[in-house]
């Protein structure tokens, strides 16, 4: 039996959602560290992941044709443990350091990407793409200076997303490319669920005090919340469902290592919800480690493709 034939690339469209997807989840992430003043991270996974179950299951079981299933339990498992992972991280650091310094942090995550999958999946980089591979993990030095009084090792955390972030959009690349993204979507939920129960009922279980006066978003018990909050929670679930999906689209259609440099919009946006909503203005340093990071991913964009 002849495999079946390997799905073909669809660049343009790639492009159009990650970018589109990026928009949205600076803006989902912004309303994350608004919302980390109020409530524990665990409470927020469970809340949202309720709100966007019946949507999702309503999606799939609407979709028109063929109903979506998963192809590979296995890999949709391993995809979703990543990116729960990676979500922890980064949004332990929100509450901790303004959205730019995160955002930029994080996306050493197209340069772990393009590195991991010349690496390790066999696509090719050029010189130009590896100089700019150094060019923005050079900015990311600019950004967080460690070293610096301003350093914190907070900043840390949204690296170490990154590289999940990188592990995660690999394996729908090479091994979630036929599963539907509403699937992987769902997947990504039932984790967050899972995990937000989880740890509610350890945290609620165990003496933690002094840690919840200190990182209040991870070790803090669940808190009453009004309507705002709970419609902002709302807002926030929905942002999710479309982000999830766009990206696993985006990641799926072209290579990897094309819409990572484009995931790198995010920096943008993020600076700019951070302006609106938290009055956050980089400073000349952080700019300078953004223009950085920006020219790594035209550099990585530019090199030619085979």
């Amino acid at each position: 039996m002849k495999p079946a034939p390997k799905p073909q690339d669809n660049i343009l469209q790639g492009i159009i959602l990650i970018m589109g997807a990026v928009f949205l989840l600076a803006l989902a992430d912004a309303l994350v560290k608004y919302l980390s003043t109020n409530m524990s991270l665990w409470q927020l996974y469970v809340i949202a992941s309720l709100m966007s179950l019946p949507i999702l299951v309503g999606l799939i079981n609407g979709h028109p044709g063929t109903q979506p299933k998963v192809k590979s339990l296995r890999w949709v498992a391993i995809r979703s443990l990543l990116l729960l992972l990676m979500w922890i991280a980064y949004y332990a650091a929100l509450p901790l350091i303004p959205l730019s310094v995160a955002a930029a942090a994080i996306y050493t995550t197209p340069l772990f990407i393009a590195l991991l999958a010349a690496l390790g999946a066999g696509e090719h980089l050029s010189r130009l793409a590896w100089l700019g591979i150094l060019c923005g993990f050079l900015g990311v030095l600019v950004v967080l200076r460690p070293g610096d009084d301003t350093f914190t090792p907070a900043t840390l955390l949204p690296v170490l997303a990154a590289i999940f972030y990188a592990l995660a959009m690999l394996v729908t690349r090479h091994h979630c490319q036929r599963e539907h993204p509403l699937i992987l979507t769902l997947g990504l939920n039932l984790a967050f669920l899972a995990a937000g129960a989880f740890f509610s009922v350890l945290v609620a279980a165990s003496k933690t005090g002094q840690l919840a006066e200190t990182a209040p978003f991870l070790f803090a018990n669940w808190q009453p919340l009004d309507a705002s909050a709970l419609t902002i929670i709302g807002v926030y679930a929905l942002l999710l469902i479309i982000v999830n999906t766009g990206v696993a689209r985006a990641y799926q259609i072209a290579p990897s290592a094309l819409i990572g440099t484009f995931d790198y919009a995010y920096l943008i946006f993020a600076s700019v919800w951070g302006y609106l909503l938290f009055s956050e203005v980089p400073d000349g340093l952080t700019w300078l480690g953004m223009g950085m990071i920006l020219m790594a991913g035209l550099m990585v964009l530019r090199q030619p493709r085979i």
